[in-house]
């Protein structure tokens, strides 16, 4: 009922440099060499993933480890399958190409007169196993082009080519991007607007697994009630606990003890740039070195990059050596010829510049395989200033202590979920405000991909 809440009740809205400067640097390539640790779950839906070589879509909550599961995936994979993105910056961070790329298709609605043979079919033709991250993203239009394009350019007219496909994403999290009438026509030409509305989707016959052990957080009060936010269905006592959190601090306030989560981008920065310039230490900004072909719009760090001494800054990529992780969190002490100095805790550490590649797929024809070519380069310190930053970029963090700034009403899809599930901990979440219904944005027609799927065998199950 309006203005207040039932036993059961749904708290939430629902909708229908210089040469030699960057020596000595790690590459994304030898932060793969890094050794995942999967569960029980994960490990048995490995040995049937690349087994009985099912199509699958991976799914679960926030901190279950479908991106750790997707890359040890794809290390046993191997030569004879590809990853794909709806986005550039999905596709960079899964080590592959952006689905438009892959398959030529055009930034805009796909249709049946924008599929055709590629230039690079043999590619296409060579493909036993195609991955796609962030499926949640992808729309109706383009899930139906891939089948489409996979059955042209290999010539075989069975659903997604006979490629083995295996899905991974949250639908909770990241919902596709759609404007205007292109609501309607996805209504009406596929039956909604996600990947699983078009008929290839259920001609696949897609198992559905969700994985069940969370690793950010490890309180189950908490974990029920991320997924009560999750799902749509927060309880009146669940909001209350939420919103005991609100301690009436600004944003910048809160930014010297935690990490503030903003719906924009502009009022990251505005923290950021306030933090930093009250700083009256000695800084420095450094460059990157862009080769090849690579999207300003896809830079992974900032460019240039400003840093003063005492800044607070997150790392933003694995270390080879275990040292740090992304997201973890450190202080400016120093300034070397070709390296940061970052105190993490009680040790200071180097930290230098990383290459990031934007990969594309080739057709080795002496191995018979594929392989991977680099379009272009981007190199630069994994650093970033981290007092404040956007719910979207901190999807995939663990954060000890998050402050989220509801000074803006929340506008998008699972941005709640997402925000409230960075926090390791309730005694680490702390509000702007208290939560209302209308921040909590559910869009309840994403439970349809349980209809749409069949269960995955009692051996993989939890």
């Amino acid at each position: 009922m309006p203005g207040g809440y039932q036993a059961r009740c749904r708290f939430a809205l629902c909708f229908s440099p210089e040469p030699g400067q960057f020596a000595g640097m790690s590459t994304v390539s030898q932060l793969a060499s890094v050794q995942p640790t999967l569960s029980d779950q994960q490990s048995r839906l490995l040995d049937w993933l690349t087994g009985a070589r099912p199509n699958v879509f991976i799914t679960g909550r926030a901190g279950t480890g479908k991106t750790t599961l997707m890359r040890e995936f794809l290390r046993r994979a191997g030569n004879r399958a590809a990853v794909i993105a709806p986005t550039g910056v999905a596709a960079m961070q899964a080590g592959g190409q952006t689905i438009h790329s892959f398959f030529h298709f055009p930034p805009r609605m796909i249709g049946a007169r924008d599929i055709r043979k590629v230039r690079h079919r043999r590619v296409v033709q060579a493909l036993e196993t195609l991955v796609i991250d962030e499926i949640s993203m992808v729309r109706a239009d383009m899930m139906w082009a891939i089948d489409k394009a996979l059955r042209v350019n290999r010539e075989r007219d069975e659903p997604f080519g006979g490629v083995q496909v295996v899905l991974v994403g949250d639908l909770a999290q990241l919902p596709p991007v759609i404007q205007g009438a292109e609501a309607e026509y996805l209504e009406s030409t596929f039956g909604g607007p996600f990947f699983f509305n078009p008929e290839p989707f259920r001609q696949a016959g897609f198992s559905l697994v969700e994985l069940e052990q969370v690793f950010r957080q490890t309180d189950e009060y908490f974990i029920n009630i991320l997924n009560a936010v999750r799902e749509g269905d927060l309880t009146s006592d669940e909001a209350a606990e939420l919103n005991h959190r609100v301690t009436g601090r600004s944003g910048l306030e809160a930014s010297l003890t935690h990490i503030v989560l903003t719906s924009t981008n502009e009022a990251a920065w505005r923290i950021n740039s306030a933090r930093l310039e009250g700083l009256r230490t000695p800084g420095r900004a450094f460059e990157a070195r862009v080769e090849g072909q690579f999207d300003t719009r896809l830079f992974p760090a900032e460019e240039p990059l400003t840093l003063k001494i005492g800044a607070r800054v997150m790392l933003t990529r694995n270390d080879p050596a275990g040292r740090w992780v992304n997201g973890t969190l450190g202080e400016v002490e120093g300034f070397d010829e070709k390296a940061v100095r970052v105190r993490i805790g009680d040790t200071t550490y180097a930290v230098e510049p990383q290459k990031w590649e934007r990969n594309a797929y080739a057709f080795d024809p002496e191995a018979q395989a594929l392989t991977k070519t680099t379009a272009g380069s981007f190199t630069q310190y994994p650093l970033r200033l981290a007092w404040a930053m956007t719910i979207h970029k901190a999807q995939g963090l663990t954060l000890d202590k998050v402050y989220l700034d509801l000074a803006r009403r929340l506008f998008a899809h699972g941005q709640a979920y997402v925000a409230l599930s960075r926090a390791r901990s309730l005694e680490g979440l702390e509000l702007s405000r208290p939560l209302t219904p209308g921040d909590i944005i559910s869009d309840p027609r994403i439970f349809d991909v349980r209809s749409f799927c069949d269960p995955a065998p009692a051996s993989v199950e939890a």
